[in-house]
């Protein structure tokens, strides 16, 4: 018989202790904790039907059925396969108690393998991405993880996906006479990786709705949809949301398709705040029901252009963007879209947008982008129009320099016209904010991350904020506490000062955080920048001619 206890949380056990209780036959059941609440143990390697013991199916299905917010605890690294979960339209579960969930993965990993065979015989996976058309086999369909009923709560730690193609979807808040319910969905320590959309539509890793709040601390996300370069795959972000919240910390996003953005929001506020966002698209914000607000605070955003106008940090729509304290960084080089309404340029590699009355306010920030002489004489990289146009119709928007702001001139805007255009005659333009590497003939590259973010020690970003730890102390917008390490987990000021940007260089490794802090940003995606640097210097050691160079892709 099962017996009523008190269960501590699993943050106070140990894993010794966690793994020596795996082991009893209780898993196979449950355990009560209280009179309406229920602990359910996973412990079966699939995914399984609602009805069989030890299955993450099973545990679902009872804890939507049973009243009282329950627990679900997953065997310590288990890797459960979804191949063969039901067809329910592309999602493994719907998690619907009103009284919510609580989800300990304790490392496990959903995995799914998702691959077809195209007409021409080429098999392709969630490793070897391509997009399905016409003619193509499905072998084995890609699923999402699980659907949030309106104005239910989980909280889920540590687990993480595989070639799954979304995570999670927040349904609308509940209104009940007067008050409204959010949908809430807390999310830490986990990965999601390897998302692809064969057999059901792309969709976002996380999705949120009207009156629905996501929180992400310390959440990975890599290669989704990452044809990076093709427009096929996604076009709706890796997160995205619409009249909901996120607050998002300490994450990071990798190698996502650039067609579609790493966040796309469109109405409610969305919190950006020491989270790393590289080789991916850009950032947008526009209006909706509700105004449009992202706050992209202590971040760095290094965009890969390709070929869409998402790959960009862009406000529209009445949307606004704060970027503060933060590092947007992109290369030129890597521009291949030379066809955007017969305008070369004008969708890609713009890396501030502003139209149709969106805004876009720069505080204590550095806007780095590389070979600029790839860019042509009449396309404007920082932009108060909609892909370049028009800059006196009704349509444009408003671009602003606050204080300690660095940003980059081109050809065709020049310091005086970024200070013009941004509304600030203090607007830092001059020296070299990063260290580079330079890879010869007129090129230069940022070095893999977090080598290629840092400062450099005699540029012009070091030491720029005065009375760091007093007046200009930097807070976080999620809950106004002060914000004490860098994106890589550098103290964030030194001897009072701080640096523009993302990144607060250190002469010594970071020290460790003090019991309490958040614990240091996972660098995903900086192995395959390594790569990348490689391969681009090695094509350009072996270039024969100029015009070689420049049709690089």
């Amino acid at each position: 018989m099962p017996r009523t206890s008190f269960q501590a949380p699993l943050c106070f056990r140990s894993i010794a202790a966690f793994t020596a209780l795996a082991g009893l036959p209780l898993l196979l059941g449950t355990r009560p904790v209280r009179a309406d609440s229920i602990t359910y143990y996973v412990t079966n390697s699939n995914w399984g039907e609602y009805y069989e013991l030890g299955t993450f199916a099973y545990a679902l299905s009872q804890s939507n059925a049973n009243p009282g917010r329950d627990t679900i605890i997953i065997t310590p690294g288990l890797a459960i396969n979804v191949d063969l979960a039901p067809d329910t339209g592309g999602w493994l579960t719907t998690i619907s108690d009103y009284d919510g969930v609580n989800i300990e993965g304790n490392g496990a990993t959903l995995v799914g393998n998702p691959s077809f065979r195209s007409s021409d015989d080429i098999l392709y996976t969630k490793t070897n991405v391509g997009v399905m058309t016409d003619g193509d086999r499905l072998n084995q369909r890609a699923f999402s993880f699980a659907k949030v009923s309106r104005g239910v709560s989980v909280n889920i730690d540590a687990l993480n996906t595989d070639g799954l193609n979304g995570y999670l979807q927040l349904d609308e808040g509940l209104t009940r006479g007067s008050t409204i319910v959010p949908t809430t969905a807390s999310l830490s320590n986990a990965t999601s990786r390897n998302s692809v959309s064969y057999g059901v539509d792309a969709s976002s890793v996380f999705q949120a709705f009207t009156n629905s709040t996501l929180n992400l601390s310390q959440v990975v996300l890599e290669n989704i949809n990452p044809a990076l370069d093709s427009i096929g795959p996604a076009w709706s972000g890796a997160i995205s949301g619409v009249n909901a919240t996120l607050n998002m910390v300490r994450s990071s996003i990798s190698q996502v398709a650039a067609a579609a953005g790493a966040v796309v929001w469109s109405g409610g506020v969305a919190n950006v705040v020491s989270s790393l966002i590289s080789e991916s698209g850009g950032l947008s914000v526009s209006d909706e029901t509700k105004q449009g607000v992202m706050n992209l605070v202590n971040s760095l955003v290094s965009v890969k252009a390709q070929d869409s106008d998402f790959q960009r940090l862009q406000a529209f729509a009445g949307g606004i963007l704060n970027i503060k304290a933060s590092s947007v960084l992109q290369d030129a080089y890597s521009n291949t879209y030379s066809s955007c309404s017969n305008y070369p340029y004008a969708c890609a590699g713009k890396p501030l947008t502003a139209f149709n009355g969106g805004t876009i306010t720069l505080e204590q920030s550095l806007v780095s982008l590389l070979n600029t002489d790839r860019i042509p004489a009449d396309v404007d990289s920082y932009s108060e129009a909609a892909l370049g146009f028009d800059p006196y119709s009704d349509s444009d928007g408003d671009i602003v320099a606050l204080d300690s702001v660095w940003i980059q001139p081109t050809p065709n805007q020049s310091a005086a016209d970024l200070q013009s255009l941004l509304s600030n005659p203090s607007l830092l333009t001059s020296g070299i904010p990063l260290t580079l590497e330079d890879l010869g003939r007129g090129l230069s590259a940022y070095y893999p991350l977090p080598g290629g973010a840092y400062p450099n020690p005699d540029g012009p970003l070091i030491d720029q904020i005065s009375d760091a730890n007093g007046a200009n102390q930097l807070r976080n917008p999620i809950d106004d506490s002060p914000i004490l390490l860098d994106v890589f987990g550098n103290p964030r000021t030194r001897n009072g000062l701080r640096t523009i940007g993302a990144v607060q260089p250190a002469s010594a490794p970071a020290p460790l955080p003090p019991a309490g802090a958040p614990a240091p940003l996972p660098l995903a995606g900086a192995t395959a920048a390594l790569a990348w640097s490689r391969r681009l210097r090695r094509r350009i050691r072996n270039a024969q001619a100029p015009e070689r160079v420049e049709n690089l892709d």
